[in-house]
């Protein structure tokens, strides 16, 4: 089997009959036993890792798994994690140490797996196992074999009924905050869709959140009493010195100094769950500061180039486009001389008007209309319903591209070196145009 084999047959598995997660979260007693029932045709894989870390949020999770995972790195550990969705290749989902999974790890995996889906379908009671339940079999299966102390595991949606929590055991659960986002499947409220992120809490674990909304806090706080979990909490009030500029961020976090390369004043309460995280398990302060400062964050406020200045950008709901638009203010402040230009591409169930509206006070000079062309399983906004959101929110002139390439090519025509071009709204936007630069 070649890899492009054994990676549509995952992708194929999207078209049986099944109950989803994603588009039905009313009644979701079967997806965790389902994952479990596999995982034992498996061995039980999950049973051979000793030691997770367990991290959900509406925003930061990413950055900040990507920051233990350094931490741990550099302290000599055997540090695994994963990250969903991925931007451009699918093996980017599992990283172990400094390396993504290979593709023909990913082949040989998926060569083992086939024949047990085909025992799984004969068997099981259950529906078919969604995709993203795979992703996290094979993470778990994959860093099983690679013998990892670790595993980083990042939810993919909520918590409760995530695949990921289907892991035995957890030595830390983070919650890095609570936002509105995929409302549909987890609540209309904070409250309601904290309880959700709150499920991760499944054991006597040690709990971080950086949650900075007192009856929020409390939501988690409460189910961590269920679980005899002790609850930790980050504050601003921690934070000093805040300094951001296109070299990264520093701050000052309970008297210690930290420097991170990943840009916006958010990215210091990223890096100090991270911090917290780290010292709770016995990481030494040298390896954590180190730990800060050696971790990429890509597609997150990433700068390509300064002159014009382009930043690439995954912001996909409401709480991280604030961060990005704070940020970009603040950059702004180097380049008062030059206009804004954004390419703008969302995924179809977001509420890009919000969104759109929070860019809009950016006062940009013009903005492309795109959308991703590369993962065809996610939907896309129409870039004609983005163009005339556009126009009803800003003055900005606004330009329609079906492809990203030429959304990108127009920038190059139009944006000159005293510029900002900024690209949002879309991690995988955002990943596609970083090709053509």
């Amino acid at each position: 089997m070649t890899f492009q084999e054994a990676e549509q047959f995952l992708y194929s598995l999207t078209n049986l009959p099944r109950k989803e997660y994603m588009t039905d979260s009313k009644d979701c007693a079967e997806y965790l036993p389902r994952v479990q029932f596999f995982l034992d045709l498996l061995g039980n894989p999950e049973k051979k890792i000793p030691h997770y870390i367990h991290v959900t949020g509406t925003s930061g999770k990413g950055s900040t798994v990507n920051y233990i995972h350094q931490i741990l790195l550099v302290a000599g550990k055997k540090v695994a994690s994963t990250t969903s969705p991925h931007p451009t290749s699918l093996t980017e989902r599992w990283k172990v140490a400094n390396a993504f999974m290979t593709k023909k790890e990913f082949t040989e995996i998926m060569d083992v797996l086939i024949p047990l889906l085909d025992e799984y379908i004969r068997t099981s009671p259950y529906d078919m196992l969604s995709y993203f339940d795979l992703t996290t079999v094979i993470a778990l299966y994959y860093f099983a074999q690679k013998k990892v102390g670790w595993a980083i595991l990042e939810v993919g949606c909520g918590g409760t009924y995530d695949a990921t929590n289907v892991i035995p055991y957890k030595d830390v659960a983070v919650i890095t905050n609570v936002g509105l986002d995929h409302m549909h499947l987890l609540g209309n409220t904070k409250q309601a869709i904290a309880k959700r992120k709150s499920g991760i809490i499944t054991c006597p674990c040690t709990v971080f959140t950086a949650e900075q909304t007192p009856i929020i806090r409390t939501i988690i706080e409460t189910h961590a009493k269920t679980q005899h979990a002790s609850m930790h909490s980050i504050s601003k009030k921690d934070m000093k010195d805040v300094q951001v500029n296109l070299s990264g961020t520093s701050f000052v976090y309970k008297g210690t100094a930290f420097q991170t390369t990943a840009i916006g004043a958010h990215q210091s309460m990223n890096a100090s769950i991270a911090i917290e995280v780290a010292r709770s398990i016995g990481i030494d302060e040298k390896s954590i500061t180190k730990g800060i400062l050696q971790t990429s964050q890509t597609l997150r406020m990433e700068v390509i180039s300064e002159s014009p200045l382009i930043i690439l950008d995954g912001a996909h709901n409401e709480d991280k486009m604030k961060t990005t638009v704070d940020t970009l203010r603040q950059l702004r402040e180097h380049h008062k001389k030059g206009n804004i230009y954004i390419i703008n591409g969302f995924s179809g169930d977001k509420d890009i008007k919000k969104m759109i509206s929070q860019l809009a006070t950016l006062n940009p000079k013009a903005v492309a209309c795109t959308r991703n062309t590369v993962n065809h399983f996610r939907k896309v906004a129409s870039p004609k319903d983005i163009a005339y959101l556009w126009n009803t929110a800003s003055d900005a002139r606004t330009h329609i591209f079906l492809s990203p390439k030429d959304a990108c090519l127009w920038a190059q025509k139009y944006v000159k070196k005293h510029d900002i071009l900024l690209v949002t709204g879309s991690l995988f936007v955002s990943s596609e145009i970083k090709d053509f630069f």
